[in-house]
């Protein structure tokens, strides 16, 4: 009898692995389905690369994962995302957020498998802070803060790969602190020079997130935000410098001003195709059309988020009849993406632009006009899809971004310093 209870044990166990794996597979399967339907992926993925993809998937399904949960199976799944350009694309885990409103719901979230069983890396944390804290302030090893709450040590586990583990936190859910110094909360991949594949747990909820275009510019991650709370924060290793390089996120959508006799000011925000924010944009572009008159232009798309050109045209127009009489400096940063770029590359084919400030973002080949999402099969995890064609004379600027023609530094106001040019010439 003993035997026969143990032999009965041994299937069950044996079929509950096989169907756990199961779902592995049919996510793989699922997620490969829909990325190859992409405008991206019909881009780039053929040819030789369309072979080494399929080396890589077949290699991915024939991993064993038993659990759900655990952070290899979601960074296999991330894998599939490492050949294609398109940073419109975005894939994370899926969370009930109702977990995190409710104490009594949350008190029973936290005695999950999936949340004890987060992720740990098994190092002595006062030795790593040690060493992290002599790396120099340009080496992406050494320690992060976000904000004033939570401090992560980085360091090389491979030759192209980081883990960030967390040395401290004060991030508390219904007054439950909700990491543990050690666990792992960031995973690089580096795939250029100080550019990664990263995979983030979101600070509050350790939702796994996919971040494909991080860069490691003014000793910080500096696409690292998370919405909530963290949102005007990144990653970085200075905790008390002014931020220069990039606008408020309260900051008007758009704005006009004289700064001198000779110099006015235009700030535009976004080109959103809402029909709210459309009759906004129509309403500021009629209200300073005629106003251009100085004979220098200070033109901030610093941290403009894009939009659609049927709302950036008319402003695309207006630069056009300026710069007969007058120049324009642009202003733009890694905030400045999509639409942004795209408007910004339109900028120097004029004369009389230059353009100042930081590499944009480098999100702009592709897109949705959706907002499309679609669960894989275990309904674990999420893919924001994109299925819009962009014009292929923008790959080139995919991942890479559009570069200034005169880099500004971040120890300085960007408009005094571009103001400062001006009066200089």
């Amino acid at each position: 009898m003993k035997l026969f209870f143990s032999l009965l044990l041994t299937l069950l166990f044996i079929t509950l692995q096989a169907q756990t794996n199961n779902t592995y597979l049919a996510d793989i399967t699922s997620l490969r389905d829909i990325l190859q339907k992409t405008p991206s992926f019909k881009d780039q993925i053929k040819g030789q690369s369309l072979t080494a993809y399929n080396e890589l998937f077949g290699k991915l399904k024939s991993d064993s994962i038993t659990n759900i949960s655990d952070y290899k199976y979601f960074y296999n799944l991330a894998q599939l995302f490492f050949p294609i350009r398109d940073n419109h694309l975005a894939f994370y885990q899926t969370i009930d957020e109702s977990n995190f409103k409710d104490k009594s719901a949350f008190d029973k979230y936290i005695t999950t498998k999936e949340f004890k069983d987060f992720p740990k890396y098994n190092i002595n944390i006062d030795s790593l802070k040690e060493a992290l804290g002599n790396k120099s302030i340009d080496s992406i090893e050494g320690i992060y803060y976000l904000d004033t709450l939570f401090s992560v040590g980085i360091f090389k586990a491979k030759s192209n790969e980081y883990i960030g583990v967390v040395l401290s936190s004060k991030i508390t859910v219904w007054r439950n602190l909700i990491w543990e110094k050690g666990q792992i909360a960031i995973h690089l991949y580096e795939d250029l020079p100080n550019h990664f594949k990263a995979i983030y747990a979101d600070p509050v909820m350790k939702r796994l997130i996919l971040f494909s275009n991080e860069k490691f510019k003014n000793s910080s991650l500096i696409n690292s935000h998370f919405y909530g709370f963290f949102y005007n924060s990144c990653y970085s290793k200075l905790t008390s410098q002014i931020d220069y390089i990039n606008l408020s996120k309260n900051i008007y959508d758009f704005h006009f001003k004289n700064i001198d006799a000779s110099i006015q000011y235009l700030h535009i925000k976004h080109f959103s195709a809402d029909p709210i924010d459309i009759q906004k944009s129509d309403s500021f572009y009629d209200s300073i059309k005629n106003l251009l008159t100085a004979p220098n232009l200070i033109l901030d798309l610093r941290n403009n988020n894009g939009g659609a050109n049927k709302v950036s045209n008319k402003f695309l127009k207006l630069v056009k009849r300026y710069v007969q009489n007058g120049k324009v400096y642009v202003l733009v940063n890694n905030g400045t993406l999509s639409q942004g770029e795209i408007f910004t590359l339109q900028l120097k084919q004029l004369p009389n632009v230059q353009v100042f400030g930081q590499t944009t973002n480098g999100t702009l080949m592709y897109g949705s006009n959706y907002g499309k999402r679609e669960k894989l099969s275990s309904q674990a995890f999420e893919v924001y899809i994109t299925d819009m064609n962009g014009d292929k004379r923008l790959i080139p600027y995919e991942v890479y971004g559009v570069n200034p023609d005169i880099t500004l530094t971040d120890s300085k106001d960007w408009i005094d310093q571009t103001i400062e040019i001006i009066r200089k010439k």
